[in-house]
C-alpha cells in the first residue's frame, strides 16, 4: 500500500512538471505568440480541395491512389484501380502532360482572351525604351552616362513598384483589374512622353521613373486578376499560356520597332507607337469588370461555372 502510494504522489509530481513546462498561448501577449513555437499555425487554414497541400490530395493521383488511402477510403480505392493501372501504358503520364501544356481552350473565354492580348501588345512595345532609350539619348546629344541614369531610375522605380502595388493588391478595398488598367493606361503616357520632353533632362527622369512604377503593374497584378478569372487548379496552364503570351510580345517588339526606326530614321515614332499600343492594351483590361464572361466559340461552361458546378 505504501508503494502504491510513492509511486501515485511520484507520478503526480510528474504531471505536474509536465504542465509547468507546457506554455499556455492564450495568458501571452499577441506578439510573443507569433513567436512561440508552441502553436498550431495551421490547425485552423482552409485549404482548397485540389490543393497539393489538402490532406486528400495524394488519394488523387493515379499512381498513389491504393497506397496512400487510409481506412476509411478503401472504398473508393478497390481493386477496380490496380486493374486501371495495370491497364494504362508507360507513356499516359507523358500524354497527359503534353494535352495539359497543349490545352488552349482557355483563350475561347471572352476575358482570358482579352487579358491575353493585352498581354501581348504590352510586351511587344513596352521593350522600346528598354531597348532603343539609351540611342534616342545619344542621338539627342546627350551621353552614354546620362542614359544610363535613366534606365536605373526605371529599373530602381520597377522595383519599388512591384513590392508597393503587390501590396496593395491584396487589399479588400483594391478593385485589380480597374487599377491595372489605369496603370497601363499610365505607362503608356510616359511612353510617349519620353520623346516629346527629350530636350528637358529632368522631366526625364520623372517620366522613366513613372515608366518603371507602372510596369510593375504587370508583374503584381496578372496573377491576381487570374485567379479571379480561372479556377485554381487551372491556374499553372493559365499562367504558363499568359507567360506565352509575353514571350511573343517580346520576340515582336524589337524587330518591328527597328523596322520603324529605318523607316523614319528617328525613335520619335518608335516611342509614340509604343505608348499608344500600351494604352490600348490597358482599355483591353478595363473591358473585363464590365462585360460578362462567356464562351466566344463552342458551347458549354466556362472555367468557374465548371468549378462550381464540379464542387456542388
Amino acid at each position: 500500500m505504501n508503494e502504491g502510494r510513492k509511486s501515485k504522489s511520484v507520478s503526480k509530481q510528474r504531471i505536474g512538471e509536465l504542465n509547468c513546462r507546457v506554455v499556455r498561448t492564450d495568458s501571452l501577449p499577441w506578439l510573443r505568440r507569433q513567436f512561440n513555437t508552441n502553436t498550431h499555425y495551421f490547425k485552423d487554414i482552409r485549404v482548397h480541395r485540389n490543393s497539393v497541400m489538402y490532406r486528400g490530395a495524394a488519394l488523387n493521383l493515379h499512381k498513389y491512389r491504393l497506397r496512400a488511402s487510409s481506412c476509411p477510403d478503401i472504398y473508393r480505392n478497390s481493386m477496380t484501380t490496380l486493374a486501371k493501372e495495370n491497364e494504362e501504358k508507360w507513356y499516359s503520364e507523358l500524354v497527359d502532360l503534353l494535352k495539359g501544356m497543349m490545352d488552349f481552350s482557355m483563350f475561347l473565354e471572352l476575358h482570358f482572351l482579352f487579358l491575353s492580348l493585352s498581354t501581348i501588345l504590352l510586351f511587344t512595345w513596352f521593350i522600346v525604351p528598354y531597348f532603343y532609350l539609351a540611342e534616342h539619348l545619344t542621338r539627342n546629344s546627350y551621353t552614354e552616362s546620362d542614359a544610363a541614369n535613366l534606365l536605373s531610375i526605371i529599373g530602381i522605380t520597377n522595383t519599388i513598384g512591384m513590392i508597393g502595388l503587390g501590396w496593395a493588391g491584396d487589399q479588400p478595398w483594391m478593385s485589380v483589374s480597374k487599377t491595372y488598367t489605369w496603370c497601363l493606361v499610365a505607362c503608356g503616357v510616359a511612353t510617349i512622353l519620353m520623346s516629346i520632353l527629350t530636350p528637358y533632362y529632368n522631366l526625364l527622369m520623372v517620366v522613366s521613373a513613372a515608366f518603371g512604377l507602372f510596369f510593375a503593374s504587370n508583374f503584381s497584378f496578372t496573377p491576381v486578376i487570374l485567379v479571379e478569372l480561372i479556377p485554381l487548379e487551372r491556374f499553372t496552364t493559365a499562367y504558363g499560356l499568359s507567360l506565352l503570351c509575353q514571350g511573343i510580345g517580346n520576340l515582336l517588339g524589337p524587330p518591328l520597332a527597328g523596322w520603324i526606326f529605318d523607316v523614319t530614321n528617328s525613335w520619335d515614332l518608335s516611342f509614340c507607337m509604343a505608348g499608344g499600343w500600351i494604352i490600348i492594351s490597358g482599355f483591353l483590361v478595363g473591358l473585363i469588370p464590365y462585360t460578362k464572361n462567356r464562351k466566344i466559340w463552342g458551347k458549354g461552361p466556362i472555367e468557374m461555372e465548371r468549378e462550381k458546378d464540379s464542387i456542388a
